[in-house]
């Protein structure tokens, strides 16, 4: 290469400086240019790499997301698979409930036809139940009406009587107390007359002047006294005097014959036989459970017990007798050891519970195959016929008339006085 003159040997110095210099600036700028260009090349080479990561980095996701799927699609089709199966056996199991339904549906049908030929049968059933029921209700309430006059003249006439043997025998002690306080008062007033003489005479004795028509006066009432207390002396009263003895009055529902075989102050277990005895030393729950067992269900046979009602009519039965118990011995539902129950409701309620708690006790187990007779006077009421279709309570308290034809147990009487006390009883 040549090599250039120095400057200052040049004519157009000046045009030479600027030649060198604008070729200079013209690299500098073309450089600046490629230098550019450079930069951008380095850029896209790091985004397409950037990209083809990126790029690596989807297809990796993608093609774990389609295995993700593919097992997924499996586990559908199984699962559809073990669904069309149980569809097909729930399908199977819904033919048969239908047809189950349908013979449901039938049998319903079928038990509501019965269901209402039962319900008339019932109707039937009931209007004969009231009707005797009506029957039974009036025939109740005139055996309680003449029941609750008898007994009414019954106690009134106890009443009385006990009345006036009180009387006779609270005046004897009346007088007795009255003759004794007489005796009393002439007995001090004596003793008095004795004792004030007896000290005037001490006194006189002992020096003092008394005159003697003064102690002759209180000898006097001494001896007029001693005549009076004499006169009034009397003997203690007698235990007859301080003791009610029983009081026997006549009486229908007294039998005189089987009180004659009784003593009042020994003992009478020989008087009932060995059966009635075995009868009697029975406990509550055994006479409870008997008790019970009498109880008929009125719905059951009502044709039936109009026709016993006909053959036991109560006009013929004794119009004195309580509770009526009538055989049954046509029924399908009852027994022939079994009985009917005709009472009164009305004495249960205003029984007290005392009287519920003794009445097992106090009353006899009843006997199949023997129409017994129940008379009760309760305290402020009247002998109690339960209504038919009501549960036999136990044995109503109070004194019992059995009329049962046994020989062996003759009947036990009692007569009921005002406060409730049995007088003259013979069970």
């Amino acid at each position: 290469m040549r090599e250039l003159p120095p400057i200052g040997d040049l004519y157009f110095k000046d045009e030479y400086i600027d030649a060198p210099f604008t070729r200079k600036h013209g690299d500098g700028s073309m450089n600046y240019l490629v230098e550019k260009y450079d930069s951008a090349l380095k850029q896209t080479m790091i985004q397409l790499g950037a990209a083809e990561k990126l790029a690596r980095t989807r297809l990796r996701a993608i093609e774990r997301l389609r295995a993700e799927n593919k097992k997924a699609n499996n586990k559908a089709a199984e699962e559809k698979e073990v669904l069309r199966v149980k569809f097909e056996e729930l399908e199977g199991k819904l033919k048969s409930d239908r047809l189950a339904k349908k013979e449901l549906r039938r049998e319903k049908i079928r038990l509501e036809q019965t269901a209402a030929a039962l319900e008339k049968e019932k109707a039937e059933l009931e209007e004969e139940r009231d009707a005797v029921v009506e029957t039974l209700v009036k025939e109740r309430q005139r055996l309680r009406d003449s029941r609750i006059q008898e007994v009414t003249c019954e106690r009134v006439k106890v009443q009385t009587a006990m009345a006036d043997k009180s009387t006779r025998c609270f005046g004897r002690v009346r007088d007795h107390l009255a003759h004794l306080d007489a005796f009393e008062k002439a007995k001090n007033l004596y003793g008095q007359a004795s004792g004030t003489s007896k000290c005037l005479e001490v006194i006189r004795d002992n020096g003092t002047e008394i005159p003697q028509e003064m102690i002759n006066i209180f000898i006097e009432q001494e001896k007029l006294h001693e005549a009076e207390v004499a006169r009034l002396r009397l003997d203690p009263l007698s235990e007859s005097d301080l003791t009610l003895s029983l009081l026997n009055l006549p009486s229908k529902f007294v039998s005189e014959e089987f009180m004659a075989t009784l003593d009042p102050y020994g003992s009478n277990v020989g008087l009932i036989g060995s059966e009635s005895a075995s009868q009697l030393i029975t406990s509550r729950e055994v006479v409870e459970d008997q008790s019970r067992e009498l109880a008929v269900d009125v719905i059951s046979a009502p044709t039936e017990r109009v026709a016993a009602m006909e053959e036991k009519s109560p006009e013929k039965e004794n119009h004195e007798t309580g509770d009526i118990l009538i055989q049954e011995g046509g029924t399908e539902n009852v027994g022939p050891e079994d009985h009917v129950l005709i009472s009164d409701i009305s004495s249960e309620r205003r029984e007290d519970e005392e009287g519920e708690r003794n009445r097992g006790e106090k009353t006899p187990s009843l006997r199949p195959n023997v129409e017994e007779v129940t008379s009760e006077v309760g305290k402020g009421s009247t002998s109690s016929i339960p209504s038919l279709g009501v549960d036999l309570p136990a044995p109503v308290e109070g004194p019992t008339v059995s009329a049962a034809k046994d020989p062996q147990d003759p009947p036990a009487p009692s007569v009921q006085t005002g406060n409730g006390n049995d007088q003259d009883s013979a069970a």
